[in-house]
């Protein structure tokens, strides 16, 4: 403890000593001494006052001893390292790792609870993989209503979240190298402005990026869950735009892509978990959030494919499409998979064969139904939605995503009346596969492999999870329409790809490069004090 102080002491004398002005007039030198050499014994023997008997084990150069005592060191150097940042099997919010969507009162999309900054405050954000930013309302100018009163569905109001109210938040200058915005900017210290626009018409969020924690609870095979504190970039979002002030995302959203500034891969970077996460939608409108999660063993898989020859979304490519039974010809297509758009989206020419075929082997009448964004619908005679021909993706090396249920049920008052296929066509060649194909599936999204991954689950099967301290009001309709406005483009009325802030070199700050400058003129007096401390 003596020899550190001494260290930090006469650190601090050499940064007074070696400023600019003095730097010219002082020349250091060194030479290094093997910790095992005969210099370094008798240095230890001279400031130690042992006796050559005491040192102990002092082995002889190139001898097995010595190499033995080489890697032992070097091990054990390696294990503090490592043990210092420790690795988790599961990390999720620390408000419980549960999701839920709210039907149309919150455009059908999945929430999940997730505390911010110091003392931590809760918002109820959406979950998309479709683009990269974590922004939150935050000093609004324009927000969505956060009052409970004006959602038919919520126990709580909603939060506002302010960097000043934060004791951990930090300011993001526009010299950041996630600053996408930062060469418009007046000075490389002012902080960084965002905006995103979203696929959604005239949609988008806009404001400052600061740095501030975010709250999760870690779980694995090995003990109780313990709580985590992550360092994140969010979008203090002052102006939000479009569905945003329409219900969709009112609290935040959550970008789960594959940017830099995404949550999922701060983690990564961080070393808590794996570069992967995983999402459960089940069938009853609940499900699971996991980031660390690569999934079980039997599951299948498919690789992404690069867009532009970068890995920017999760994209990937579908080898042929089935209806019941029936393999359709000339059907292969690219999509993207994203839990921010509610409902799946094929091109036009792939929509027309599959739901043609789709029609041909429903046993129902087609009908219409007021306000139904979908072409085919039809009524049923019971109160209960018949059995339905499956949508099948089929991948490479004979990997198929089975959609059981790929329709809508339109409910009456006295329970379902019809239902329709809730696939719409798209412009483009790359269609959208949205929440609502994902239901009833672990989906994992497996960054570390580039591979998207999934297999049936009743998403119950994970033990380290909380349960959500909001629940849908038992006064809604379970399935109200979605209105035609809210489905009338692709990506519908939910955030699908986002523009996002992709790493690029910046203009260091003018403290980073003093502080490297006085390190690099440091380095050979660094080297003769940690050889000091070392024999020490």
């Amino acid at each position: 403890m003596a020899a550190r102080s001494l260290l930090s002491v006469l650190l601090l004398l050499a940064c007074v000593l070696l400023e600019p002005q003095n730097a010219r007039a002082l020349t250091l030198s060194a030479r290094l001494i093997h910790r095992f050499s005969d210099e370094a014994k008798a240095l230890r023997i001279s400031r130690s006052g042992e006796d050559y008997k005491d040192l102990g084990r002092w082995p002889q150069r190139n001898s097995m001893d010595y190499y033995h005592l080489l890697a032992s060191t070097d091990f054990q150097k390696q294990k503090m390292k490592l043990g210092s940042r420790r690795h988790f099997q599961f990390l999720f919010p620390s408000e419980g790792s549960n999701t839920v969507s709210f039907g149309n009162d919150f455009g059908w999309l999945h929430y999940t609870w997730i505390d911010i900054g110091t003392p931590n405050v809760s918002f109820l954000v959406a979950l998309d993989t479709g683009s990269d930013l974590f922004w939150v309302p935050c000093d609004c100018i324009q927000c969505a209503p956060l009052s409970a009163s004006y959602y038919s569905t919520l126990d709580r109001d909603l939060n506002e979240y302010s960097p000043s109210g934060s004791n951990t938040s930090k300011h993001v200058s526009c010299s950041h190298e996630l600053c996408e915005s930062g060469t418009n900017c007046e000075s490389p210290k002012q902080s960084c402005p965002y905006t995103v626009d979203y696929y959604t018409e005239n949609t988008s969020s806009s404001g400052l990026l600061v740095e501030d924690i975010l709250h999760f609870a870690a779980g694995g095979d090995d003990g109780p869950n313990t709580s985590i504190e992550a360092p994140v970039i969010i979008g203090c979002g002052m102006k939000q735009s479009g569905g945003y002030l329409d219900g969709i995302a009112p609290d935040g959203l959550l970008g789960l892509g594959l940017g830099e500034i995404s949550v999922p891969t701060f983690l990564a970077k961080a070393g808590l978990t794996k570069n992967s996460f995983s999402m459960c939608f089940d069938e009853d409108d609940s499900g699971r959030l996991f980031f660390g999660d690569q999934g079980p063993a039997t599951q299948q898989s498919t690789s992404f494919l690069p867009s532009n020859g970068n890995y920017e979304t999760y994209i990937v490519g579908v080898e042929a499409c089935c209806i019941g039974n029936s393999c359709l010809k000339q059907t292969s297509f690219k999509a993207l998979v994203d839990s921010g758009t509610s409902f799946t989206f094929l091109p036009e020419a792939l929509y027309d064969k599959i739901s043609e075929e789709f029609d041909r082997q429903v046993n129902a009448t087609i009908t219409n139904y007021a306000g139904s964004p979908w072409k085919y619908c039809y009524n049923t005679s019971s109160q209960d939605l018949p059995k339905v021909p499956s949508v099948t993706f089929m991948f490479v090396a004979n990997n198929s995503f089975v959609v059981h249920d790929p329709v809508f049920p339109i409910n009456g008052n006295q329970g379902v009346v019809g239902f329709c296929l809730a696939i719409q066509p798209t412009d483009g060649d790359i269609g959208t596969i949205g929440q609502n194909f994902m239901t009833g599936y672990r989906t994992v999204f497996d960054r570390e492999n580039l591979k998207l991954g999934w297999s049936r689950s009743n998403c119950q099967d994970f033990s380290d999870a909380k349960s959500m301290p909001l629940t849908p009001s038992k006064g809604t309709p379970p399935n109200p329409l979605p209105t035609n406005e809210q489905q009338s483009t692709p990506g519908g009325f939910a955030p699908a790809v986002a523009g996002r802030a992709p790493s690029k070199p910046s203009a260091a700050s003018s403290r980073l490069v003093s502080s490297q400058f006085c390190s690099l003129r440091l380095l050979p007096l660094l080297l003769v004090l940690f050889l000091i401390v070392l024999v020490i």
